[in-house]
């Protein structure tokens, strides 16, 4: 008998719209789908119709559950790994599944999809011709800062993932260890609440409030030197009216806007005047 396939399926990241007519029918033809979250993928396929039977397949038994997956592989089955949402394997589990089935000579297929990092950087405003996928961050310490420090050498943007209760925190450590930086924080990417904000790291971590720091998110940090996101006016004035309520004069303040947002002091001079 003739192995099945293995099929990695991109999932909607938000919108249930969004998922392909390939993916929906390689789902149905699947005898078993493999799921990060069978809670999750359970309300797509009941979304969509699909009746598969769901295997759990996570971070914590991903190496107890990968001999499983690959028996029903050998025994003729077809099998779909799905994770949460988006493109499998992609900050998720599944590597230790692709690898075992390519040792054993199982084929192995992707049924493109969704991307939150790709959706993430084509409306960041960067230039999104070459990009780094960074993913997660160590979640605290040196390891972090050094995570930073290695980004700072990017000469293209980089996209990494962060939970709402760090992201106030990794701005500020993007503002301090990569300083002139501009950087985009998409939120809820396809979704009703969806967002973009632009600018400096520390504008943008002030326009993150409370209402706002709900949600899933993603950075994208721009490249070394970089210019091409513009700073809109306000962004302008609130910065020069921040140092300058700190005790700065006008002159000193347009100087250190200009530096902290990474713009021509000229325009940050011509907004001052409206001051």
């Amino acid at each position: 008998m003739a192995a099945g396939t293995l099929y990695l399926v991109s999932t909607p990241i938000g919108n249930l719209k969004d998922i392909t007519f390939r993916a929906v029918e390689i789902l149905k033809q699947s005898a078993y789908i493999v799921a990060e979250d069978t809670r999750v993928t359970g309300k797509l396929l009941n979304h969509l119709g699909i009746t598969s039977r769901l295997i759990s397949y996570h971070e914590h038994n991903e190496k107890s559950r990968a001999g499983e997956i690959i028996k029903l592989l050998n025994d003729g089955n077809d099998v779909s790994m799905v994770s949460d949402a988006g493109t499998p394997l992609i900050s998720d589990p599944g590597h230790v599944v692709v690898e075992a089935c390519i040792k054993e000579g199982i084929a192995v297929q992707s049924i493109p999809g969704p991307s939150s990092a790709v959706s993430a950087v084509i409306v960041s405003g960067f230039d999104p011709s070459r990009f780094v996928f960074y993913g997660f961050l160590e979640k605290r310490g040196k390891a972090k800062s050094a995570e930073l420090l290695e980004i700072a050498g990017y000469s293209i943007p980089c996209v990494i993932f962060e939970s709402p209760h760090r992201i106030i925190d990794t701005l500020a450590m993007i503002s301090e260890l990569l300083p002139g930086r501009h950087a985009a924080v998409v939120k809820e990417l396809t979704k009703i609440h969806e967002k973009v904000f632009r600018g400096a790291p520390a504008d943008v971590s002030r326009e993150l409030n409370e209402e706002n720091l709900k949600g899933e998110f993603i950075i994208v940090i721009g490249p070394k030197n970089d210019i091409s996101v513009p700073v809109d006016e306000d962004a302008i004035k609130r910065e020069l009216l921040r140092l300058i309520d700190s005790g700065m004069t006008k002159r000193d303040a347009v100087r250190e806007a200009a530096a902290s947002l990474n713009i021509n002091k000229n325009e940050v001079y011509r907004v001052s005047l409206n001051i």
